[in-house]
């Protein structure tokens, strides 16, 4: 069953990719990349959402937001949208990046041509190391690099990431899009983040397996996908292994970059002021094999998030989405392929196999040009009538976010602060633990899990075009176990039938042990040529899980090369 269902899906993928009609395919910006803040800094700024993409849908597509850049380029030169330098340059270097999606007056593509490229054929674009354009084919090749060192305070041991690899993307007779990226990681991290790998099995964060040899991580780092149009301009399906995030925030409720990459089939449309996405996911369920035996088969486990967002006004976008975890020995669910919203509920009814089944609301709202306001809602599990009365029956998460750009009339200062809350039980399985929101031993959705209240703010100045200074700052609460390891619904890694108290109401939010944890972090960024990073900062964390509830202190600097940060902003 299972090889017959992925050979008619492949089979619809070929033809579609036959049918698909010229320019429809696309790929896609990299999770991190500053193209995200710069849409949704233009998006806001304006006060008017873009019609060719929705940002609840990451990563964006290259394509569309060329496609929305270039229009605001051109409304800026005939003087109907006021910009200011940082976002004029901002602009063209998206553009120049993602140079393909572009074509001037003269038909030439966005790319700019260095007036001395190395050894004639490498960077003959600033942008690329190799840069192949024909009719027909397009290809662009680079080096992945990221060196950093830095020093623990209180371990009084040096830290490092150690990142070389290649990625590149193209596309084929304008039909097929496509991208890869390898590489090969050595990581020893900052000594406050080992208590959240050890909450979580060993697992190290945000990727797949990590071999460890002492405080050494090693990790063969691997994303890719193919693309192409299934109707030109409105729907497109995408094949890989890669990331996703479903929302507005810095985090997400639903579907998270904090998480590790999945083999995915993606398929989205849009039409008029609707864009709808489905995601079929091949996960690896919650397991202790390597507490148990050390090495073996991993599980696997199939999910389904799908999400309707609609955009009635220029200024508002709401939507709904659901959210499936089926976890059947390995099997794969006959209808897990079935890309409508509200199917997979249906079927969980039906067949009652246990599927972990989601609903939610999320929204972004544009009051002024300047501000924005959006939040997420997570129904994993709702008693109407036991609401705040401590039923471990309400499983939910909330989250209310706020981002003004120009803080203050000062341009390139923005402000984002978000709230996050999430109860006990939210994503863990109600009788089947395989059938968790998990993957790889890591949350799908918010990396502290459930049960506990979180608060971000971030403030980001780009006081010239190549200077960056960003600050971000996290408060969090969250609960644990009892002291007498009585489960009352924190982590999402226990089935709910193993609740201490039954279907008493002695599960309040925060429920358990209490751990107050606080993050900051400074990083200072100049960009030398495009995406070509020199970093310096710092991180001071504080938690009382570890006592003496000392703050740990880390500074750090680097390189970093056509690869985006990576951000530990959790203990």
């Amino acid at each position: 069953m299972r090889n017959n269902l992925r050979k008619k899906f492949l089979s619809v993928i070929a033809l579609g990719a036959y049918c698909s009609a010229a320019q429809a395919q696309t790929t896609y910006l990299n999770p991190g990349s500053p193209e995200y803040h710069l849409a949704d800094r233009m998006e806001t700024k304006t006060g008017i959402l873009s019609k060719e993409f929705n940002t609840a849908m990451q990563p964006l597509s290259r394509k569309d937001l060329v496609s929305y850049l270039s229009d605001l380029g051109r409304e800026a030169r005939v003087g109907r949208l006021s910009t200011n330098a940082v976002d004029e340059f901002n602009i063209s270097r998206a553009i120049s990046i993602s140079g393909e999606w572009h074509e001037n007056a003269s038909g030439e593509s966005g790319f700019v041509r260095s007036k001395k490229p190395i050894l004639k054929y490498f960077y003959q674009t600033q942008t690329d190391l190799v840069n192949v354009e024909t009719d027909d084919f397009f290809l662009s090749v680079n080096p992945v690099l990221y060196l950093q060192a830095g020093y623990d305070v209180t371990d009084k041991s040096v830290k490092f990431t150690n990142t070389r690899g290649l990625e590149l993307r193209g596309r084929i007779t304008d039909r097929i899009g496509f991208y890869t990226m390898l590489a090969d990681n050595q990581e020893r991290v900052p000594g406050y983040l080992n208590s959240w790998i050890s909450r979580h099995r060993g697992q190290f964060p945000g990727t797949h397996y990590a071999a460890q040899n002492g405080q050494t991580f090693d990790i063969f780092l691997a994303r890719g996908y193919v693309d192409f149009a299934l109707v030109q301009d409105h729907a497109n399906i995408t094949f890989g292994y890669d990331k996703q995030q479903v929302g507005f925030g810095i985090r997400s409720l639903v579907l998270s970059n904090n998480a590790a990459p999945s083999t995915f089939v993606r398929l989205r449309a849009n039409w008029k002021n609707f864009f709808y996405e489905s995601i079929i996911l091949e996960q690896i369920a919650n397991n202790e094999v390597r507490q148990t035996t050390g090495d073996g088969l991993l599980p696997k486990q199939y999910a389904a998030v799908h999400q309707l967002n609609y955009v009635p006004t220029s200024w508002l976008s709401v939507g709904i989405f659901e959210s499936t975890v089926c976890s059947k020995a390995g099997k794969m669910p006959a209808g897990i392929f079935v890309p409508v919203i509200g199917y997979q509920s249906i079927a969980r009814q039906v067949n009652n196999d246990g599927r972990n089944n989601a609903w939610g609301l999320q929204f972004k709202a544009l009051p002024v040009n300047g501000v924005q306001v959006y939040g997420q809602a997570f129904l994993d599990k709702l008693d109407p009538g036991s609401i705040g009365k401590g039923s471990w029956k309400n499983q939910y998460g909330l989250q209310l976010g706020l981002k003004y750009y120009d803080v203050a009339t000062l341009k390139n200062l923005d402000l984002q602060l978000e709230l996050n809350a999430v109860r006990p039980f939210t994503y863990a399985a109600a009788t089947d633990s395989t059938a968790a929101f998990a993957h790889y031993n890591q949350p799908m959705a918010h990396p502290l899990g459930n049960n506990f209240v979180e608060v971000i703010g971030n403030l980001r100045y780009q006081p010239a075009p190549l200077w960056t200074i960003e600050g971000r700052g996290v408060y969090a609460v969250y609960g644990g176990d009892m002291p007498n390891g009585a489960y009352v619904g924190s982590g999402i890694y226990r089935a709910a039938t193993g609740r201490a108290f039954g279907d008493n109401n002695q599960y309040p939010m925060l429920a358990g042990n209490k751990t107050k944890m606080a993050w900051a972090n400074l990083n200072v960024g100049y960009e030398l040529r495009p995406n070509l990073f020199l970093e310096a900062g710092g991180i001071l964390s504080l938690s009382n899980q570890v006592q003496p509830a000392e703050p740990r202190m880390y500074g750090y600097g680097g390189l970093r090369w056509n690869i985006s940060r990576n951000i530990y902003d959790y203990n």
